[in-house]
């Protein structure tokens, strides 16, 4: 497969997995999905609002798992090894 052909499929990639994300979350306008290529992997970061995480991450990680296995799946058929990554919010934290 091509640089041009791979690159094809990570566009094809980000767009379903934005597709996924807008019809799933309640702030579905402030979904950003973005990817950087590695030498082996390609990692999607997805960023949304904090109070949407809950609902893709789901109970016990059953969103964003079912989520991940799709992409993963369908990047795999390309020869692309694909991962999700999700922002990280602390929340009640406060300096003293």
């Amino acid at each position: 497969m091509s640089e041009l052909e791979k690159t094809e499929a990570r566009e094809t990639g980000k767009k379903i997995l934005h597709s996924i994300l807008h019809e799933m979350l309640d702030h579905a306008d402030q979904v950003v999905v973005n990817y950087s290529v590695g030498d082996r992997t390609t990692v999607y970061k997805v960023n949304c609002h904090p109070q949407s995480l809950g609902q893709l991450i789901g109970c016990k990680g059953k969103n964003i798992g079912g989520i991940r296995a799709v992409l993963s799946a369908m990047m795999a058929r390309k020869g692309i090894r694909a991962i999700i990554e999700i922002p990280y919010v602390a929340h009640g934290m406060q300096s003293a």
